[in-house]
């Protein structure tokens, strides 16, 4: 007699699936070497780090000061 396949049967699936906590678990840990390997060039490289750091910083500035700068209404206080 020949076996029957049952990937998909009357209860549910047979077959294991990655469920959503393992992917979660998965996630995790490339998040936590991730973290570690910019930790790690970090620590070898401080000029390179800060200098990263402080583009990033002038660019969030200008942006702010640009979408500040355009939100302005010209001919009334907020004072009230």
């Amino acid at each position: 007699m020949e076996r029957m396949d049952l990937n998909a049967g009357f209860t549910g699936d047979l077959t294991k699936r990655d469920h959503a906590g393992e992917r979660a678990k998965k996630v995790v840990s490339r998040v936590k070497d991730e973290t570690g390997m910019m930790a790690a060039h970090a620590v070898d490289h401080p000029v390179a780090t800060g200098s990263a750091m402080l583009a990033v910083g002038l660019i969030g500035l200008m942006a702010g000061y640009l979408l500040g700068s355009g939100s302005h209404t010209y001919g009334r206080s907020w004072r009230g």
